[in-house]
């Protein structure tokens, strides 16, 4: 599993040569590290650790996964659940319903209080959605103390577009491994601890293990276990779904699920983030989203939406990886293969203290 030596130096906006010489070592030793191309040792980890105000487990990712906090007021707000909020649209389309921390409900009201082109958040299911302000009609927030999503008399007209409550970006790289095998593009998992893999199966999808179990205990009838299956299946397809798609729903009603192959999906979401014009400003362009690089890609018109949904665990890895390329230092150089050697800086020779007089 690749640590996560790389997020923590490019938040603290630091060069793969300024994490070298914390840890007392050349710039392409650390490098092996950062690629978990070598191991990094103790002493080594613990400066680093130091360095970037974080703990060795944190560093190399083995920390317990970070899980939304329900009915806690001691977790950080942008884990603590609030609710859900549903947003219905001029267009009458279908309405978009998605669970959100304290710290989104708090950041989205403020902003539906601002003339901004779009209002951006991030919820607690792997979604990063920018939803443009004049395509809203209604913008309901409900708490966890509620039963209902918004003003439609049942309930069940809503349908919740967070299945899960995951806001773990590690476990989303996994979920991603998983969708990956399940249409036979590799063993994807094996790169990741069986254990982590195992939680995050039984989070997403039922295990032929965990039916036979079911129907052991009674809770489902053999002959309802083949439409259980299909059912299950349909759930599961759409958590995997969030890992690997782009969601267009356009103001005509329309709604594109775009699978991205070759895409920086942060440069993409910052068009959606940062452009908040106001609307005496001219309009800006249309927004590219490249899903395939050069062989397949789509603009939009930013008035023809009324939201686009991103996975959260991609953007974050692409805003790592773009953050990182304004990175670099002119003397920083690339490990040269697998044989690079592991060679630690000379420690500075202390100067013999000079004898009043000018004699040494």
């Amino acid at each position: 599993m690749v640590n996560r030596l790389k997020y923590h130096r490019v938040q603290n906006a630091k060069t793969q040569a300024d994490a070298a010489k914390a840890a007392g070592v050349t710039q392409p030793t650390y490098q092996r590290w950062e690629t978990d191309r070598a191991e990094v040792p103790k002493t080594a980890l613990a400066k680093l650790a130091k360095y970037f105000k974080a703990t060795p487990a944190e560093l190399l990712g083995t920390h317990p996964p970070v899980e939304a906090a329900f009915y806690s007021d001691n977790a950080p707000l942008d884990l603590q659940y609030y609710g859900e909020i549903a947003v219905h649209f001029k267009s009458a389309s279908e309405p978009l319903v998605l669970s959100i921390s304290e710290a989104v409900r708090a950041s989205a009201y403020s902003q539906l209080h601002e003339n901004r082109r779009f209002i951006t958040f991030k919820d607690l299911g792997n979604r990063s959605v920018a939803i443009r302000r004049e395509a809203i009609s209604e913008f309901y927030f409900s708490s966890e103390a509620y039963d209902w999503y918004g003003p439609e008399e049942e309930h069940n007209n809503y349908k919740l577009g967070t299945p899960v409550q995951m806001p773990d970006t590690r476990d989303w790289d996994i979920v991603e491994a998983i969708y990956d095998e399940e249409i036979g593009a590799g063993d994807s998992t094996s790169d990741y601890p069986k254990e982590q893999v195992e939680r995050v199966r039984e989070t997403v999808m039922i295990t032929d293990e965990q039916w036979d179990k079911l129907v052991a205990d009674g809770r489902v009838k053999p002959e309802e276990l083949e439409t259980e299956k299909a059912a299950r299946a349909a759930d599961t397809a759409e958590i995997l779904a969030l890992a690997h798609t782009v969601t267009i729903q356009l103001s005509n009603g329309k709604r594109r699920e775009i699978e991205y192959f070759d895409c920086n999906l942060f440069e993409c979401w910052e068009r959606f983030e940062d452009e908040h014009y106001p609307y005496s400003d001219p309009e800006p362009g249309l927004i590219r989203l490249p899903y395939e690089g050069y062989h397949q890609t789509v603009f939009l018109n930013p008035e023809a939406l009324d939201y686009v949904s991103f996975p959260t665990h991609k953007v974050e890895c692409d805003r790592i990886e773009s953050y990182d390329d304004g990175l670099v230092d002119d003397d920083e150089v690339e490990a040269d293969g697998d044989d690079a050697k592991v060679i630690k800086l000379p420690k500075a020779k202390k100067k013999s203290p000079v004898k009043k007089g000018g004699t040494k």
